[in-house]
């Protein structure tokens, strides 16, 4: 059974959500990439780019696994792709009005590593507040080596 590495909860709350997750070294490759359509994330070299999340804020979580994590069947979306860091040095970025702004730096632990990645989302929501009212959403983010 595959198990966690590493993990980092970004403390740093992205409000609007980020446009993505770059490479800290390759950062403007995050903005060649195109997500296919109809899906609301897609993989490039050097990035996730994030093509549509719901809420106005996220919180970011990061994980490192030894192999392929177990499914979580809780999160209102899931999106799964491979993608090539060149640093290994990984960060959420935005933009807004004008300024970019980034998350903290998350160390997959190897240059020019091909990752597997699992990208899920939560819209948070309790009772009367409702997700749109509460405009916050969690992202997690899972990697593991790629067998291709």
């Amino acid at each position: 059974m595959a198990e966690v590495i590493a993990e980092l909860l970004d403390e740093h709350e992205m409000a609007p959500c980020p446009a993505g997750i770059a490479d800290a070294e390759e950062e403007d490759d995050l903005y060649d990439i195109e997500a296919a359509a109809g899906e609301w994330a897609g993989a490039g070299d050097n990035g996730i780019l994030f093509n549509r999340l719901p809420g106005e804020r996220c919180l970011i979580k990061y994980e490192l696994w030894d192999g392929q994590p177990p499914p979580l069947r809780s999160w209102d979306g899931v999106w799964s792709g491979t993608v090539r860091f060149a640093s290994g040095k990984i960060f959420a970025v935005k933009e807004h009005s004008g300024n970019t702004f980034y998350g903290a730096e998350f160390d997959l632990g190897r240059m020019d590593g091909l990752w597997d990645v699992r990208v899920h989302h939560k819209s948070l929501g309790h009772e009367e507040f409702t997700p749109a009212l509460v405009g916050f959403t969690l992202l997690k983010l899972q990697f593991w080596p790629s067998q291709g």
